[in-house]
């Protein structure tokens, strides 16, 4: 067995593939400017996708916001002052605690996340232009 396997090794000689260092970079360059697409499109999805939720979060925002009071407790500090003088700490706790947190952190969070993907999605779009430039 021993010496079959020395024969077959001898018989066949190391042929170099001229072409193998050009073929693994186009195959490198390939993988990338797929991930660069793929992170590009999953950046627009996600723009996309926060872009649609922040019109029923804002609306719903805006429907707690006259629901919560808050404007009744706004308005009582151009008022009376003599009262807010006195009162200032409990017109500032009435109005923190009537705020609607959940809607305006909602909100704020899909506004956040839109241009936060699209500014991931620009950055994706200047690398794929450079990388197609090389």
């Amino acid at each position: 067995m021993e010496k079959q396997l020395t024969e077959i090794f001898k018989k066949a000689k190391y042929q170099e593939n001229t072409n193998l260092s050009e073929n693994i970079w186009q195959a490198i360059a390939k993988h990338n400017k797929h991930i660069i697409r793929l992170k590009l499109w999953t950046f627009f999805f996600i723009s996309f996708a926060s872009l649609v939720g922040i019109i029923p979060a804002w609306n719903a925002l805006s429907l707690d916001l006259t629901h919560s009071g808050l404007y009744e407790y706004f308005s009582l500090i151009f008022s009376n002052n003599g009262s807010i003088l006195l009162y200032w700490k409990e017109l500032l706790f009435s109005l923190a605690e009537s705020l609607p947190t959940i809607s305006i952190i909602i909100s704020f969070s899909l506004i956040f996340i839109f241009f936060l993907s699209l500014k991931y999605a620009t950055k994706q779009i200047i690398k794929d232009q450079l990388s197609l430039s090389f």
